[in-house]
């Protein structure tokens, strides 16, 4: 591996909630951000920030946006605010790390790319699960081409996503909540770097069954690309069957779990919401909230690396099954496996890309085109379950466009 830049940037964050919750053990342990600023509403999180940081900290994000010594702002906004936020930020010349969706709408995914190829500015859209290092181990491993072309893949995640504390807008489509903004945007990014990149077109069917939680729960999905390749991506967030069981019990984030953890979400949520409104309980558990947590990023029991559910590659002469520890490979004549190391720094490889972005080192792959494309494929399964049809792409883009 190449070596690593040595300088360091300074990072303004705007948003302090889940995202930022799970990005922080990042930018904590990557010695090449320093954490400068952090804007947020809620002033607990203001103050968690500066005892943690001594930084800079605001309820407006116009504060800081004149900082010669942020060279990098974290955005991690509801996304109807990120075209105009974006605005601000590329005025500034400043550097974008954005959190998914890029937009709700591809009229603003469109106007955000125009702004970001007429500027100085990189954005780098993330952190999604292609970032994922047996993800991109799988990828190496179909390019190699020793087990064939790709011909099919398959994802599938069953989790308790829809009984998590929500803020109101989660539970409204139309501002992007449900599975399909906020989940599909990782399957079809894996399934699309995995892929190649430009699906042709998508037939799909949602699920909403809690009429308490009323948006998308669930969707299945038929994905047809242009180079042939066809994949079908399947999610549950209803809190019944829970697929980290193929995961050999561990969590997204590589971390252990217990069985029973999935099957006590709603009862938790229940009991929690009893005591303080739903939109309170999930803010308390955020950075700075009253029950926030640091997540166990340090902790020697994550050993393993984060994973978006069950995926398998499909090729001609064996499939590829990647997992928390590595890639499980299913050959003609033997099955074995590609292991990799536990990783020291979480998601390094976002800022790897966004840094490799600024310094001209590698051509990014997590850019506005490839947001703008997983988008367009997200609102494709809301349009192909409504009209109960296929639905074509026209604003897909290959890996490495």
């Amino acid at each position: 591996m190449k070596k690593r830049s040595s300088k360091v940037y300074g990072l303004g964050v705007i948003g302090m909630g889940r995202a930022f919750t799970v990005m922080l053990p990042t930018f904590i342990k990557d010695p090449r951000i320093r954490l400068i600023a952090g804007i947020d509403k809620r002033s607990e999180a203001r103050i968690q920030f500066q005892n943690d940081f001594g930084g800079i900290v605001s309820d407006s994000m116009d504060s800081i946006l004149d900082n010669p010594q942020i060279e990098i702002i974290y955005l991690a906004t509801p996304a109807e605010l990120h075209i105009s936020q974006i605005r601000k930020i590329v005025s500034a010349n400043k550097h974008i790390l954005l959190e998914k969706p890029m937009s709700l709408t591809i009229r603003d995914a469109l106007a955000i790319t125009k702004l970001i190829a007429s500027s100085k500015s990189q954005l780098i859209v993330g952190h999604s699960h292609s970032f994922n290092l047996p993800i991109q181990l799988t990828l190496e491993l179909i390019k190699s081409q020793k087990f064939g072309p790709l011909r099919m893949m398959s994802a599938l995640n069953y989790t308790d996503f829809m009984y998590r504390p929500r803020r109101p807008d989660e539970l409204i489509t139309e501002k992007g909540g449900g599975v399909v903004y906020s989940q599909a945007a990782h399957q079809i990014d894996i399934l699309r770097f995995l892929g190649g990149g430009s699906v042709k077109s998508i037939r799909a069917n949602t699920g909403n069954w809690d009429t308490k939680r009323n948006t998308e729960g669930a969707y299945n999905a038929i994905l047809t690309f242009n180079n042939g390749v066809t994949a079908n991506a399947t999610y549950s967030g209803y809190a019944h069957f829970d697929s980290d069981e193929f995961q050999d019990w561990r969590g997204e984030f590589g971390q252990p779990k217990k069985k029973t953890d999935h099957m006590n979400a709603r009862k938790n949520l229940n009991n929690n919401t009893l005591e303080m409104n739903e939109d309170a309980f999930k803010a308390s558990k955020n950075y700075g909230g009253i029950n926030y947590s640091p997540l166990l990023t340090n902790s020697s029991l994550v050993q393993q690396h984060q994973h978006f559910g069950n995926i398998i590659a499909s090729c001609e002469n064996g499939d590829l099954r990647p997992v928390p520890s590595g890639v499980l490979i299913y050959g003609d004549n033997k099955h074995n496996k590609q292991n990799l190391k536990a990783p020291k720094i979480p998601r390094i490889e976002v800022i790897d890309e966004l840094i490799g972005a600024i310094e001209n080192k590698k051509d990014p792959i997590h850019t506005c085109s490839w947001a703008l494309a997983n988008l367009e494929a997200c609102l494709g399964i809301l349009e192909s379950s409504k009209k109960q049809k296929e639905v074509f792409l026209k604003y897909q883009c290959e890996l490495g466009d």
